[in-house]
């Protein structure tokens, strides 16, 4: 399926800070594979939801193959 593990779109997912408040602490995190129109689309492999642990600010990532993030909403 992918180049990219899980495990290591994990890791890439909590070395990215949060946008909100630049922390690196995150309260949790799910790494799914991404629906089939965003790997058509963006070309990512991976969608990572997480809620950040100080000011809970929740958001998803975007990982491509390459372990490139390509977007964070």
């Amino acid at each position: 399926m992918t180049g990219l593990s899980r495990d290591r779109a994990e890791r890439l997912a909590k070395a990215h800070a949060c946008a909100h408040c630049r922390e690196y602490s995150f309260r949790k995190l799910a790494v799914k594979p991404a629906p089939a129109s965003l790997a058509e689309e963006l070309q990512v492999v991976w969608v990572v939801v997480r809620t950040c642990g100080v000011c809970g600010v929740q958001s998803e990532l975007g990982i491509q193959d390459d372990g490139d993030i390509v977007y964070e909403g």
